[in-house]
């Protein structure tokens, strides 16, 4: 089915015993597909279960509707709903939207509260089967932070506690624990981290591969290259718009054959030239040759005009005798590809690694005997001394917002009057 600018658009996706039909609810699109469950039905032996089967619409009109519930058969719905665990809607990703999600994972770490666990066996659980689960849901959107801070809250009183509702007294800083090894910390990731980095890697794809998903998505929400900056209700969308800057920042061209690269908006010179010339982003659109297009037989065809200020560029780009096809390669990576490890590297400030972290933290000391040395080097062992001081610096806190609080409502009042 022809979509936006000539791109085809899938006309159906099959997972499993499950088909998702995509098309135009017109009365003559209708009565063919009705035709093509018919035939179906007569050459298999299966018939459509009508009560199973649900379809989703647009911008329609309640008769409109109405009109192919009746062809159908089928319930119709709206769109909000989860499809193997995704939840599907229109809009800006909102907490209320994944609250399904949240309360099993909640549900996962109340379940583990009786456990006789170590600290350390905690870390493990959260590591492999929570984080487990994280990953696989981040690959798509990216959540509200304040849900994400929520989620981090309930795993750091469910590692130093074991209930996700008890905050110990004498804990280390959830920054320090998400910290690596060497840098003195225990490996954890936060999910804002782990929800960053997967929207990174899938922000790389869209620009560099050229599957259906991507081509789709640059034909219709790119212009020249570049997003376009109007808000668009694409939740996907607008997860991976916001990460198009760094890929782009971070990513260069590799040239071949050069008809994948636009000379002026492409980064293949360490920086795109419509920015190295200063050129006004109004005229940007106007700005759409390929590199094919000042090459010839293996060597550089400039007007003379621009080959005067990109002269000393050129130096760095190799023409191939044989060229291969053009290359979107990731600039700190070996082989040129992001992985979500990659992604998370470059999202994190790398912090001094430290001396003692390969003392404690050898395969010959049991988990929860190095992480006791590791509270010691910390210095956040559960004294008398260091529980005194965090009991007086939560007072001390209660007692400032509670004066705050009261300010607040004097001021409140006195505005009223």
């Amino acid at each position: 089915m022809l979509y936006a600018h000539g791109i085809t658009f899938p006309t159906h996706i099959l997972y499993a015993d499950d088909i998702m039909i995509f098309c135009t609810g017109t009365e003559r699109n209708i009565l063919c597909l009705l035709n093509i469950f018919h035939d179906y039905s007569n050459v298999s032996g299966k018939i459509v279960n009508n009560s199973k089967s649900r379809f989703f619409t647009g911008a329609m009109t309640n008769s409109h509707v109405q009109m192919l519930v009746g062809m159908f058969g089928f319930s119709v719905c709206i769109i909000l709903f989860s499809y193997l665990r995704f939840p599907i809607f229109k809009g800006k990703p909102k907490a209320a939207y994944f609250i399904s999600i949240t309360d099993i994972i909640k549900a996962k770490l109340a379940t583990w509260k009786g456990t006789a666990l170590s600290i350390m066996g905690h870390i493990q659980l959260v590591k492999s089967i929570i984080h487990g689960m994280l990953v696989y849901l981040f690959h798509v959107y990216m959540w509200p932070r304040r849900l994400l801070s929520l989620v981090d809250s309930w795993i750091r009183n469910f590692i130093w506690s074991g209930d996700i509702h008890y905050r110990k007294v004498c804990t280390i800083s959830w920054k320090i624990m998400c910290g690596s090894w060497a840098a003195g910390g225990l490996d954890l990731k936060p999910t804002l981290m782990i929800n960053d980095s997967l929207m990174l890697k899938l922000a790389w794809e869209l620009i560099s591969k050229d599957c259906q998903w991507a081509v789709l998505f640059k034909h219709k929400y790119f212009s020249n290259r570049r997003p376009i900056l109007c808000y668009i209700k694409l939740p996907v969308w607008s997860s991976i718009k916001m990460h198009i800057s760094m890929v782009t920042s971070n990513s260069i061209w590799i040239v071949g054959t050069g008809e994948n690269i636009n000379i002026w908006s492409d980064n293949w010179l360490r920086e795109p030239l419509l920015d190295f010339l200063l050129i006004d982003p109004v005229y940007h659109a106007r700005f759409s040759e390929t590199l094919v297009d000042v090459t010839e037989d293996g060597r550089w065809n400039f007007p003379a005009s621009l080959l005067l200020h990109v002269t000393s560029h050129l130096v760095t780009v190799v023409l191939p005798s044989s060229p291969p096809a053009d290359s979107f390669t990731w600039q700190h990576s070996s082989d040129g590809k992001l992985s979500a490890k990659q992604a998370k590297k470059n999202l994190t400030i790398v912090a001094p690694a430290l001396h003692w972290p390969d003392l404690i933290w050898r395969s010959c000391i049991p988990p929860s005997h190095a992480f006791i040395f590791w509270r010691l080097f910390q210095g956040k062992m559960p004294t008398d001394e260091n529980v005194v001081l965090e009991v007086v610096s939560l007072s001390l806190f209660v007692i400032f917002v509670r004066k705050l609080m009261n300010l607040l409502c004097f001021c409140s009042s006195n505005v009223h009057l």
